[in-house]
């Protein structure tokens, strides 16, 4: 029996359905096209690049690939205007302190063949697809996402890192996240591949709709979310304000978002850093469980949320400011210091 030829031929299918790269599809790219594929389980993804394409990725996270591709370390997903060599070395010292600065990522590139690559999510991570040009098309603004969660992403998806105000530092807990966006005219398709820890999810909010969330488990949310820390002790706010938050919120000078262009005076810029500093004090010392974050819809477009289900340890951000905030964060919460609460 187990020398049968259907034997040996049902090992031959299951061997072959198990390979990463096995396509049924057969995807055929142009030059410059690039495809993402999941793995079953989502733990990995599959990227095939046609000739003369390329995308950027996450270090470390390319397992296998195949002869006629070729790695770019520490290139930039965005355009660089030109700076002289002191802002430049500025940008440098502000990646190293905090996260900030000029975003340097990993460069694969195929030559003139269409090559497939093997992604992973990381050890307990899967990965999720975005398409920013999907997301765009249903209305929703650039996607704000926490630097660790980045996996890959194509060619034509630009990628910033911007500094956290109040809303933003309340899902984030760190000075800096990443900013994706995509040029219209480079695509009808921008893909933004995430990792999170045991599987992503993705919440839709219309406008006036929210959310409440644990602290630590947002990974990414669009830039028209207004996040705020409450108590858990605190009820959630009656519906009847949110109804009316998407009609006042266009004249509503108090409420902080990211990215909406308005100019700030340095007053303004002063007060919204010692009340995100305070926000993040806030959100460090306080126990599991004893805040979580209100996230709002406060505009007339489309918001996403993505959530991990678990989740690691505090984060705190990038850089020498990254690992401080995580070494005051583990010595309250060791301590089990509570400061008057």
């Amino acid at each position: 029996m187990y020398m049968s030829p259907t034997f040996f031929l049902e090992m031959g299918l299951r061997s072959l359905a198990r390979n990463p790269f096995f396509n049924p599809a057969g995807v055929a790219l142009q030059e410059g096209e690039s495809d993402f594929r999941l793995l079953d389980k989502r733990d990995g993804l599959v990227v095939t690049l046609g000739p003369n394409a390329s995308i950027f990725d996450r270090p470390g996270r390319s397992v296998c690939r195949a002869p006629g591709t070729k790695t770019i370390p520490r290139q930039c997903p965005h355009p660089l205007p030109k700076r002289s060599k002191i802002m430049r070395e500025i940008s440098i010292f502000l990646r190293i302190l905090c996260g900030g600065g000029d975003v340097r990522l990993n460069q694969i590139a195929s030559l003139s063949e269409q090559r497939e690559i093997l992604l992973t999510a990381g050890e307990g991570n899967v990965a999720e697809k975005i398409d920013l040009a999907e997301l765009a098309r249903d209305g929703a603004p650039p996607l704000l996402f926490l630097q660790p969660a980045y996996l890959c992403s194509s060619a034509n998806v630009t990628i910033r890192s911007v500094a956290c105000d109040p809303s933003i530092i309340s899902w984030a807990r760190a000075p800096y996240v990443y900013k994706a966006g995509f040029p219209p005219e480079f695509g009808t398709s921008a893909i933004l591949c995430l990792s999170g820890r045991t599987m992503v999810w993705c919440e839709r909010l219309a406008p006036g709709e929210s959310r409440d969330f644990a602290l630590g488990n947002v990974i990414a949310a669009t830039a028209n979310i207004d996040s705020t820390l409450r108590p858990t002790s605190k009820h959630h706010p009656e519906t009847g304000r949110l109804a009316e938050a998407g009609a006042r919120l266009e004249n509503d000078a108090i409420v902080v978002q990211a990215g909406d262009g308005a100019t700030r005076s340095l007053r303004d810029g002063v007060r919204d850093f010692f009340r995100a500093a305070r926000i993040l004090f806030e959100s460090i010392r306080a126990r599991e469980g004893f805040f979580l974050c209100e996230m709002t819809n406060r505009s007339d477009k489309t918001a996403y949320v993505f959530v991990q289900l678990n989740r690691n340890g505090f984060y705190g951000g990038s850089g020498l400011v990254g690992f401080v905030i995580r070494f005051i964060s583990a010595f309250f919460r060791y301590s089990h210091l509570s400061l008057g609460r």
